[in-house]
């Protein structure tokens, strides 16, 4: 089986695509360089990439200066070796925001992008000038991790499991299923690029710890810190849009729902036909939704 080398970026990113030094990491970014509306900053989720916005970023593009970049660890950006927490995270994002002269950015998060989006918001008020968080935000309600994800938390088995997924591509992308509501109605190109992707990914050491270690990190937030952030939450004064895909089983509408109703001034609108990644399963709605949210 031959092991994938590289993550070429898609050809309608390849235009935008640079390497920007910030908080002390070298981050794979896209830049679209200008723009009259507010910046943009887009913030993917657990064991993706920037390339997840490869349907929404060129169009954004024409109204707006929009940032897409790896989170260390993912993709092609760097993997120090560390804890690698939502509030690292959330670090950089701001230090990137200051490498690249942006004061102030409307944060668009997928999924634990979203929860980053959410923690810098929080941290640094005056830099969100909005949110729109796409099937995903800061736990609010204390809760054990799934059964399933037990191997996954457990330090040594869950490296082992990472690792069993190089025995084919096949099953690696069948591990993409439960994140879409229909994966196999998605473009013969769209499908051939997942496929890509996750076989990369499975094959990247760097990507493997950073993936684990967030993954446990967020099971201990959502253990430990639920009470924590829906306090901070119940008081937050930034604009907030949520999208969420009506058939997530990953994070299920009505977690999005409990977080509308918990955030001041938010609007949640649910998409029919999408899974846990709207943005790519119904990206011309999602668009919709995000140009919207920027120009309210």
């Amino acid at each position: 089986m031959t092991r994938p080398d590289s993550m070429p970026p898609p050809p309608m990113l390849m235009p935008y695509a640079r390497r920007v030094e910030a908080g002390g990491q070298w981050l794979h970014v896209y830049d679209s360089g200008s723009g009259a509306g507010v910046p943009v900053l887009l913030i993917h989720g657990l064991g993706d990439e920037a390339d997840t916005w490869r349907q929404l970023f060129p169009a954004l593009a024409r109204r707006h200066r929009v940032l897409a970049f790896d989170l260390p660890g993912f993709g092609r950006s760097s993997g120090p070796r560390l804890a690698y927490t939502g509030a690292f995270f959330a670090r950089t994002a701001a230090a990137l925001l200051a490498a690249l002269g942006v004061e102030r950015a409307a944060l668009v998060g997928h999924s634990m992008g979203a929860a980053i989006a959410q923690r810098l918001a929080l941290a640094a008020p005056g830099l969100a000038d909005r949110l729109v968080l796409i099937d995903g935000g800061l736990p609010i309600v204390s809760s054990r991790p799934p059964a399933q994800l037990w191997l996954f938390l457990t330090p040594g088995l869950g490296e082992a499991l990472y690792t069993s997924l190089r025995r084919s591509q096949a099953g690696a992308y069948a591990t993409l299923e439960p994140y879409y509501y229909r994966l196999a109605a998605l473009a013969d190109e769209d499908r051939a690029f997942l496929s890509a992707r996750v076989w990369a990914r499975v094959w990247s050491a760097s990507q493997r710890r950073a993936f684990l270690s967030a993954l446990r990190w967020m099971a201990i937030d959502q253990a430990t810190r639920a009470e924590h952030f829906r306090a901070r939450l119940a008081c937050a004064a930034t604009p907030t849009t949520l999208i969420w895909g009506a058939h997530d089983a990953i994070v299920p509408p009505a977690l999005g729902a409990a977080l509308a109703q918990l955030l001041p001034s938010a609007q949640l609108h649910t998409l029919d036909a999408s899974g846990h990644l709207p943005h790519q399963e119904q990206p011309q709605p999602t668009l919709a939704l995000i140009e919207h949210a920027l120009t309210k």
